[in-house]
């Protein structure tokens, strides 16, 4: 392939390819982009019923959500897959704001659902109006994700899963 460039301009890697450079184009936000960059990193990828794109992790699940009006601000949304009882709710909004005061992402925040339980949510949101390069838009969903998959790894150590423990004597 050929470098993108005849001499060291002091701007990059001297030996890059016109593939590398393309990484580095900027170009708009679109769901298109998002789906590949998901395909790329190989993450258990799905679409739901409204057209959303998300990822499948065993303790989350992941939205990978456009918003605003022309979609430029990208959103990687976990839910984690446990659901926490309305008894619980000064507990764990303590949780979450003491992790969002000591972690600089993601913002957490519960949820409560209609059937009365309790939802914890992580979004990481970058606006992208002027664009992204495909790997911006990489490290920012994987950015997202990590950092979504560390409060879920933290709810994991604080409320762990009851059929995981072995049972206990009955008297």
């Amino acid at each position: 392939m050929a470098r993108t460039g005849a001499f060291d301009d002091g701007r990059g890697d001297p030996t890059a390819t016109d593939a590398g450079a393309d990484l580095d184009a900027v170009g708009p936000l679109t769901r298109a982009r998002v789906a590949q960059t998901l395909l790329d990193l190989e993450y258990p990828l799905f679409q739901d019923a409204n057209g959303d794109l998300g990822v499948l992790w065993s303790q989350a699940v992941f939205h990978v959500y456009l918003l605003g009006e022309d979609e430029t601000v990208l959103q990687v949304r976990g839910s984690w897959h446990r659901r926490l009882a309305l008894e619980r709710l000064a507990e764990v909004l303590a949780l979450l704001d003491t992790w969002n005061r000591e972690h600089l992402g993601p913002k957490c925040y519960v949820r409560v659902l209609d059937d009365g339980f309790l939802s914890v949510v992580a979004e990481s949101s970058t606006p992208l109006s002027m664009g992204v390069t495909d790997r911006q838009l990489m490290r920012l969903i994987e950015r997202g994700v990590a950092q979504g998959l560390r409060i879920m790894r933290a709810l994991e150590e604080r409320y762990p899963d009851p059929v995981a423990q072995p049972p206990r004597e009955m008297p």
